[in-house]
């Protein structure tokens, strides 16, 4: 090492490295701060539109102004696993006939056209926690801890929909309006999340769209155990 090296200056930090931390904690808090208030105004559709493609929008925003590769990535997956779980929507809508959205809506198959924007933002936010834990965890127990997070954080989410008017759920035992098929569904859906952010996030490319495929794959298999123990 040169006798001048210890006199320069570091190497100013990233933006990715100052802001990501605080960005996507607030942009969650701002999150669920927003569906508590959409939920008690009840307005429908309209608000889980806006709620889905605005946060969805900022985390894209950041990630570029940011050029944030760990939440780009992320929110491809995210992005990717939102189309892929059509599938699981149109399950629980045509087959069960247990999940029931408002009338007129802009749909896409089964499910409003915002349906995977919003589940895009829910996977960005707990795939971000899952990605703050895997290098202290690893794979195994960050996932089985994802299980009783989600288990209890996207149930709570759906109730605030409810009772926001975004989609209600009819002729399944429930909790408050949230049947417990979807208690259990929610929490196994998250379960392989960190192994397949180790392949979206970690190398990018084509392992976006194939991992958010086999999320999409899990989250109907999710649903059908789920509806065949609970519903």
């Amino acid at each position: 090492m040169s006798p001048t090296s210890t006199l320069l200056p570091a190497p100013a930090p990233s933006r990715a490295a100052q802001y990501r931390l605080p960005v996507m904690l607030g942009l969650m808090a701002l999150g669920i701060l927003a569906l508590i208030h959409d939920s008690l105004t009840g307005l429908g559709w309209t608000t889980a539109a806006r709620w889905g493609y605005s946060l969805t929008a900022a985390y894209a925003l950041y990630a570029l102004w940011a050029r944030d590769v760990v939440v780009a990535r992320l929110l491809g997956f995210a992005l990717a696993a939102g189309l892929a779980e059509l599938p699981a929507d149109a399950y629980l809508v045509h087959t069960t006939g247990t999940l029931v959205y408002p009338q007129p809506e802009p749909m896409l198959w089964a499910s409003p056209v915002y349906m995977p924007f919003s589940w895009a933002v829910v996977l960005t936010q707990i795939g971000f926690v899952a990605w703050l834990l895997l290098p202290r965890l690893g794979p195994w127990r960050t996932g089985l801890l994802l299980v009783p997070v989600s288990g209890v954080l996207i149930p709570l989410y759906e109730k605030w929909a409810i009772n926001a008017g975004w989609w209600q759920y009819r002729g399944a035992p429930s909790w408050h309006g949230v049947p417990y098929y979807i208690f259990l569904a929610e929490a196994l859906l998250m379960l392989p999340v960190p192994w397949l952010l180790l392949r979206a996030v970690g190398k990018g490319g084509r392992w976006l769209p194939l991992a958010g495929l086999a999320e999409g794959v899990v989250m109907l298999l999710a649903c059908l155990l789920a509806f065949w123990l609970l519903g």
